[in-house]
């Protein structure tokens, strides 16, 4: 199984936090998009919904978007961190936000596998990602900040996870080691 090029896609990936400040093309972006588009979803409903920020004047709407400190920031970000924290994009010039119908079944599901077809595509195009865990359905919480969610999310869909996408500044010489231990074979 060594030579099979979607599984050496697939173990090369990893999760890039620094990025060259370089466009993607568009091109990439509509075929990364479309691989999302074509992961498994509840009854193949498609319950998702893809928001494509790829200038600085989007991110910097985005930011300013989001509203208060989400209780995870507050929890997990680094000592001395402010919100909102634009290292989070870790210079990535592409963020994409992937929301959900909430009536859907099982739309979380789909959105994660989406989310995966994303970061191999683009490994597989020689970009990297990084999944924004604090860019998730903390943010758009308050009802200032539900006025500006119509412009990232669609009405009645609530935002499940963000990721960077860009080209790396370096790529490791290899990912870390898995763990064996996470595997039970009856």
């Amino acid at each position: 199984m060594e030579n099979n090029e979607v599984l050496k896609n697939m173990n090369s990936r990893f999760s890039c936090r620094r990025f060259k400040p370089d466009a993607v093309e568009k091109e990439k972006l509509e075929a990364v998009i479309e691989a999302a588009k074509h992961a498994a979803s509840g009854h193949n409903l498609q319950a998702w919904h893809f928001t494509v920020i790829s200038t600085e004047q989007g991110k910097k709407e985005l930011l300013g978007a989001v509203g208060p400190e989400p209780e995870q920031f507050k929890k997990l970000a680094p000592k001395g961190a402010t919100w909102p924290h634009p290292s989070d994009f870790y210079g990535a010039p592409v963020v994409i936000m992937i929301s959900y119908d909430p009536n859907a079944p099982w739309p979380e599901a789909g959105v994660f596998l989406a989310a995966g077809n994303i970061m191999n595509a683009a490994n597989a195009l020689g970009l990297g990602t990084c999944c924004l865990t604090v860019f998730s359905n903390d943010v758009f919480n308050t009802e200032d900040t539900a006025r500006s969610k119509s412009k990232f999310i669609p009405d009645g869909y609530k935002l499940y996870v963000s990721m960077v996408l860009g080209y790396p500044a370096a790529v490791p010489a290899k990912r870390p080691e898995r763990r064996d231990d996470v595997v039970s074979w009856l």
